[in-house]
């Protein structure tokens, strides 16, 4: 049940969280109230049955005819930070959105990674948990990544990162960096774009180049039309 909206959902057996379909919330399965079922169908309709059935006892019922098949699927030695981050083997960048995009890059780029595996991976990267939930969703809403499915994320790969920049393109990444650094960190894209033009360089340069630098974490956008220096 989501604590949120107070909706219920279903999620596959061992996932740790999901996205409520209601309300959008990412819900700590292992502290929400849950019933286990034999099947996703069944699960599926149970779920209808406790929305429809608000305030009634159905769910509660069914919690405590499951609480034994929970505990049996517990594993007996908890998951580990070790267990899952002895893979890390290039350096952690500097700065946390640009670590989180680094990580969401290594787990979820090629393909869908869950949500607990995202959080299992937190402490290698020195991130907090609920930053990165906040964080997750926020990406979700500007269009970065996806929910494939309620416990699962995977990133959107722009056109620019599925085909090299075209010949008639310039890279500027380095440049806007150096840039912003000049101009306390915070500029408006049309001041980017106008200043790298007296040099030449082209409007699609600029905005493939933002782009690429906002996909790697290095800038983010505090508000539309502005970008700044993670």
């Amino acid at each position: 049940m989501c604590p949120k909206c107070k909706n219920f959902t279903n999620a596959p057996v061992g996932q740790k969280r999901r996205r409520c379909s209601y309300c959008g919330k990412i819900i700590n399965i292992t502290k929400a109230a849950r019933a286990l079922f034999d099947s996703p169908d069944a699960a599926s309709t149970a779920v209808k049955e406790f929305n429809a059935a608000r305030g009634g006892d159905v769910f509660e019922k069914a919690v405590e005819r499951s609480r034994e098949k929970v505990r049996a699927l517990i594993p007996e030695r908890q998951l580990r930070a070790e267990d899952i981050s002895s893979g890390i083997d290039t350096p952690v960048p500097s700065g946390k959105r640009r670590r989180l995009m680094h990580l969401l890059e290594k787990e979820a780029a090629d393909n869908p990674c869950t949500l607990g595996r995202i959080e299992g991976l937190c402490g290698a990267y020195q991130l907090d948990w609920s930053w990165v939930e906040d964080q997750l969703t926020n990406l979700a809403n500007h269009g970065t990544l996806i929910f494939p499915r309620p416990w699962l994320i995977q990133l959107v790969k722009s056109k620019t990162e599925k085909t090299k920049i075209s010949s008639n393109r310039i890279d500027v990444s380095d440049a806007i960096l150096v840039l912003l650094e000049e101009k306390g960190k915070r500029l408006r894209v049309d001041q980017i774009i106008a200043h790298f033009q007296i040099g030449g360089v082209s409007q699609d340069s600029v905005m493939a180049s933002l782009e690429r630098l906002m996909r790697e974490g290095g800038i983010f956008e505090p508000k539309p039309g502005v970008v700044s220096r993670a």
